[in-house]
């Protein structure tokens, strides 16, 4: 009697603490899919090309939020939101001199990649048509991921 009551206890403390882990994972997997993110260009030492990770966000991933993060990480570019229409956000750079004349050619490469990875980072959203007048180095079109060479 002894014997089958230890094996009751045990299985049951053993099934208890599997059900906890069980529910710690399941509750891991919604976190994976809720965490926010922003993307940051970055140049790779290792592959010597401009790459791409993400970083916490403090906030959720809404047109404005991410306009507002790459507003107070750019100081001389202002990104202004528009619409949104189907799976193509729409926004603005109203004065595009410093992102066209001044960043050389690889800075609106590394701008305009953080704009779209961050944008396309809303669920649904596959484009991103950014709007500004054309300089030397750099062009207002739609864009999206598969035109960035990064990872």
């Amino acid at each position: 009697m002894k014997k089958i009551l230890f094996i009751l206890i045990t299985a049951s403390i053993f099934f208890a603490c599997k059900s906890n882990d069980a529910e710690a994972e399941n509750n891991n997997e919604d976190s994976i899919y809720t965490t926010a993110y922003f993307w940051q260009a970055y140049f790779n030492d290792t592959t010597g090309k401009l790459s791409l990770r993400k970083i916490p966000a403090n906030d959720t991933l809404s047109p404005q939020n991410i306009a507002a993060f790459m507003n107070a990480a750019n100081a001389n570019i202002k990104l202004e939101y528009i619409k949104t229409s189907n799976d193509t956000i729409f926004i603005k750079i109203p004065d595009a001199t410093y992102l066209t004349q001044q960043m050389g050619s690889t800075g609106p490469t590394w701008y305009l990649s953080e704009v779209v990875y961050n944008m396309t980072e809303i669920p649904g959203i596959k484009e991103v048509n950014i709007d500004f007048e054309e300089g030397d180095h750099a062009t207002p079109g739609t864009y999206n991921r598969n035109r960035f060479d990064m990872q």
